[in-house]
């Protein structure tokens, strides 16, 4: 179904309508990227996004038994549930001063782009809706997810998605930036710890007194691990780290790898490889070599041609944003593997995960939160209903 003149029209004026609310969602982006929140210990920003949605008027409001945020606008006929999520952990520390500098042009801050913007977005939402004037037909759901980056393998959303007794058509995944953002498929992705321990000094064997030399062994091993170009697939060494002083020798190394590939079964190949790189190591080197797989996810996603995908793009379009089809890691990925029509969305410019401080820019944010509310009024008008299959 193409988009009607009236609909693209209406999102094209949104930035303006919205410009009322920049204060405010600066206010709350600085107030939420202030609590720290790494995995697991989300339960103040929790408690930001449910007090945000009372003060909305939202008639269901409650933290579910994992600990996430949720939020339930009814809509005027039901008649489709549209689920829009943003994950409120974060990688930052929470011995980290999370103190926030509002400058002319920026907002700068640990974690404000990953994902405090996302977050202080899905707080506002309600507001902005009710700021517009637009009454959903559908259900509209938003989730405060807990328990997502790193180790924590999106453990809040799953158990959500997992328990809920709604039955959600719909998924909009909100994310800090890149203002452009448009995902709509996941890579197949397998993450590793890889770690090297020397026995006790009684079950000494050759080479087992540095834990080091051993993981460079496996590294090189798996250097050497065949990839293809097509489909594409890809071995990341991440991170390593060993060792506390320049004299004395490592009893304990690790290794923080990443697997990609567009094909799930080459990933069990390359998986089953490592782990008999692991248990070789382990008996010729004298070291207790283990590969701990903690975070997978299956390759899959939406065709262009789904209707959502389609809609998205020129809304996009109509608001001057060149759409960036590209992979990048999200909650995306465990709706979509639910047979869940659903794409991800960033809402600034920015940067993140940097060796300085993040930031996100704030003139596009109004761009960014328009796009959001086009696509939520094209799902809830139909647009997006036709054809709606999984690849």
């Amino acid at each position: 179904m193409i988009l009607t003149d009236d609909l693209l029209e209406r999102v094209d004026q949104l930035p303006g309508q919205l410009l009322p609310l920049r204060e405010q969602l600066i206010a709350n982006l600085v107030m939420l990227a202030q609590i720290p929140a790494p995995s697991g210990q989300e339960q103040q920003r929790v408690r930001f996004l449910l007090d945000r949605f009372v003060e909305a008027g939202l008639p269901q409001v409650a933290a579910d038994d994992a600990g996430n945020a949720v939020g339930l606008m009814r809509g005027r006929q039901g008649h489709r549930t549209i689920l829009c999520v943003a994950h409120l952990d974060t990688i930052v520390p929470a011995a980290v001063d999370h103190n926030v500098l509002v400058q002319a042009d920026r907002v700068i801050g640990p974690g404000v782009s990953d994902n405090a913007l996302g977050g202080a977005v899905l707080a506002m939402l309600p507001t902005v809706l009710q700021h517009l004037g637009v009454e959903l037909e559908s259900n509209l759901l938003l989730l405060g997810s807990v328990k997502s980056v790193g180790r924590a393998n999106h453990e809040g959303l799953r158990f959500y998605l997992d328990h809920t007794s709604e039955q959600i058509d719909y998924g909009l995944v909100v994310e800090g930036i890149q203002l452009g953002r448009l995902n709509y498929f996941s890579i197949g992705t397998l993450r590793a710890d890889v770690t090297c321990d020397v026995r006790p000094k009684g079950e000494l064997a050759y080479g087992s007194e540095n834990a080091l030399i051993a993981l460079n062994h496996i590294i090189n091993r798996i250097l050497g691990i065949p990839v293809p170009e097509r489909p594409f697939t890809r071995i990341t060494l991440g991170r390593v780290r060993a060792g506390v002083s320049y004299e004395t020798e490592p009893d304990h190394a690790e290794l923080g790898l990443e697997i990609i590939s567009h094909d799930d079964e080459l990933i069990e190949q390359i998986r089953e490889q490592i782990e008999d790189i692991a248990a070789e190591t382990s008996a010729q080197h004298g070291v207790d070599a283990q590969a701990d797989f903690f975070f997978a996810r299956r390759a899959c996603g939406l065709p262009f041609s789904h209707p959502l995908v389609k809609t998205a793009v020129e809304i996009l379009k109509k608001l001057e944003l060149r759409p960036d089809p590209t992979h990048s890691p999200s909650e995306l990925s465990d709706l979509l593997d639910r047979g869940i029509p659903s794409i991800t969305l960033g809402i600034s410019r920015g940067e993140k995960n940097l060796k300085q401080t993040d930031f996100v820019l704030l003139e596009p944010i109004l761009k960014g939160v328009a796009q959001l509310v086009g696509v939520l009024l094209a799902i809830d008008q139909g647009f997006c209903d036709e054809s709606a299959t999984v690849a």
